[in-house]
């Protein structure tokens, strides 16, 4: 009479491709976590897979054959008493294996990619590649000393067409605005002298002052106030700064110099 396992060898032995197909057919059909494997049991079941392979007189491979040794192996090494010394430092005899297996399972879902492509590929014809014969001849130029001159004076002319006429009105290269942080300071130091309180777009004016003096006075009013010589007051965001001499500041000892050097 033949039992539920020898059917199921029957059914399914030819479709596992090697002794990590068996095993990960084990670790589904008894839901366990691949981290964690009872070695036990699933080494028992494999051998009974192997037992019923030999009852149906299928041919085992070898590899079949060395995975059932790497079981009884693991198992039999998690049965034998290790010292109490040695318990901390060793290492799971699993642990070798549920690295194949999880690079195996990798590759499998990787080859199953490719079939599910190769499938769809079938779908598709191409049409190979045609050769093509085409026979070249070289040609010999003949080209007379009129019709390179021709050509010379059409190049000569195409590119002094390309060029810009008025490259030779051109008296001066145009510079670029060089503003210092060290000028903005003394221009505020200078305009505090006169009043207390002013304005910074009184000082800073866009219809005045380029863009990049006006971003350098907004730098040197933030480093006169890292200073403590003046304070900064802006109502609501966007709002023009109102800049403020501090009490009992003297503007004239601030070391121009040195905030130059650090900026």
């Amino acid at each position: 009479m033949e039992s539920a396992l020898s059917k199921a060898c029957t059914i399914k032995i030819q479709n596992f491709e090697g002794p990590f197909d068996l095993l990960f057919h084990l670790i589904e059909k008894n839901q366990i976590d691949i981290y964690d494997i009872p070695i036990h049991e699933i080494t028992d079941q494999y051998m009974d897979y192997l037992f019923a392979m030999q009852e149906l007189d299928l041919e085992i491979a070898s590899e079949f054959l060395v995975m059932a040794a790497t079981l009884l192996h693991i198992k039999s090494k998690l049965l034998l008493p290790s010292p109490k010394q040695e318990k901390e430092e060793e290492l799971d005899p699993r642990e070798e294996l549920v690295l194949k297996l999880i690079e195996y399972k990798k590759y499998k879902r990787f080859t199953e990619i490719l079939k599910i492509r190769e499938k769809d590929g079938e779908r598709y014809f191409y049409r190979g590649p045609e050769d093509i014969d085409l026979k070249h001849e070289d040609e010999p130029l003949e080209l007379s000393y009129d019709e390179l001159k021709r050509v010379y004076v059409e190049l000569i002319e195409r590119n002094e067409r390309k060029m810009n006429k008025n490259t030779g009105k051109m008296t001066q290269i145009l510079q670029h605005e060089k503003v210092s942080l060290r000028s903005k300071i003394r221009d505020v130091i200078r305009t505090l002298l006169k009043k207390p309180i002013f304005k910074f777009s009184e000082l800073f004016s866009p219809k005045t002052r380029s863009r990049l003096e006006i971003v350098t006075g907004f730098l040197a009013i933030l480093e006169l106030a890292k200073l403590k010589k003046i304070t900064l007051i802006q109502p609501k965001q966007f709002a023009d700064i109102t800049v403020c001499k501090c009490e009992n500041t003297n503007l004239e000892d601030i070391d121009e110099e040195s905030i130059a050097a650090e900026n």
